[in-house]
């Protein structure tokens, strides 16, 4: 029996040695993942008929509905019916369900007790901060200006899919020298991207920090894993950077973001993780504000406030106290322009 796919990415990521034809379904509309509906427009799709279609039922059971006939002239075709409502089914979502659809199958190709099951909402928090990756135009100057098409992908699988992932992929990539690299295999925690934010108020001269147990620390044998940070928070859902620090600082230190300062974008140990982080340092006003324990109790958070004279901030830098990495890089950066931020506050 042929099978009906909305988006064609996401028909070749499931079965790409299929041979998927157009096709117009009368009667339907789509939701905001591309899924089917009962509805009066016609919708353009894929069509196939599969010798094995294990990803396409991995994929399919993320969502609510169930699989139906529908009669195409003389022929049948099954489509997925949604459960969920009609939507708008833009193409930054046909995007995200491609990626998601591509990280299926190879769950299904190589499926473990820890890769199952399919944790659909990390999925897509890693697809969007692949496309946000793709979307960034980066400045190519000083570096050679190779690309992703100077890289060749011999194997790639997730071995472990949670709420990070672990990607084993085998490739080879051309050298300096244009010749290319032997073969070999790296394995990546990939995590979504990141907002960091370190509040300050310019009027008082204090930032805010916040501490909190880190597992990370923990795992590497520190024998004291509570670690002293700015505000941060993944971009988990469909906001933009500055979105996400303005939720996060109301979650993680109860204060409202008044303006936000842009210290940098990078990647903190790109040689094993996928992690790229937005840095920030958010202007506040500290003049009411109550040291308190804040976070969200749906995601284990316990979270301790700290006010800290400029300063005194240095001098967690000086003694090592202050060893997280956006931390460092946003203290150093106030460093710099703390006199602007201060000059500029018509209260300072």
């Amino acid at each position: 029996m042929q099978i009906f796919v909305t988006e064609p990415r996401v028909a070749l990521a499931l079965a790409c040695n299929a041979d998927w034809q157009s096709m117009v379904l009368e009667g339907f509309s789509h939701d905001a993942v591309g899924c089917l509906v009962a509805g009066t427009n016609r919708v353009e799709g894929v069509v196939a008929k599969l010798g094995d279609r294990a990803s396409i039922d991995a994929y399919f059971d993320l969502f609510s509905g169930r699989w139906i006939n529908v009669l195409i002239g003389k022929s049948t075709v099954q489509v997925f019916l949604s459960d969920d409502k009609a939507a708008k089914f833009f193409e930054k979502d046909r995007r995200i369900e491609a990626l998601v659809a591509a990280d299926v199958a190879m769950m299904v190709d190589h499926p473990t007790r820890a890769n199952t099951p399919i944790n659909r909402l990390g999925l897509v928090m890693r697809a969007r901060s692949n496309i946000r990756a793709a979307d960034t135009a980066v400045p190519v100057g000083l570096r050679k200006g190779y690309t992703v098409s100077d890289v060749e992908v011999l194997d790639q699988h997730l071995p472990y899919a949670k709420y990070f992932d672990m990607t084993d992929v085998t490739l080879r990539h051309k050298r300096f020298d244009g010749s290319n690299s032997a073969v070999m295999v790296r394995s990546v925690l990939r995590a979504a991207d990141a907002v960091t934010v370190l509040p300050y108020d310019p009027v008082l001269d204090q930032v805010v920090l916040i501490e909190q147990f880190r597992p990370g620390a923990f795992v590497r044998g520190d024998p004291k894993p509570w670690v002293l940070e700015p505000v941060a928070g993944r971009c988990d859902g469909d906001e933009s950077v500055e979105e996400v620090a303005e939720r996060e600082m109301v979650e993680e230190a109860g204060l409202t973001l008044l303006a936000l300062e842009f210290v940098g974008n990078y990647y903190p140990s790109p040689g094993c993780v996928s992690e790229y982080l937005y840095n920030f340092v958010g202007l506040v006003d500290l003049s009411s504000a109550q040291i308190g324990m804040h976070g969200l109790e749906t995601e284990n958070e316990d979270i301790r406030t700290h006010f800290v004279s400029f300063v005194d901030a240095v001098g967690l830098l000086n003694s090592g106290e202050a060893d997280n990495g956006p931390l460092i890089v946003s203290l150093y950066w106030l460093m710099a322009n703390r006199t602007r931020l201060r000059a500029a506050s018509s209260f300072a």
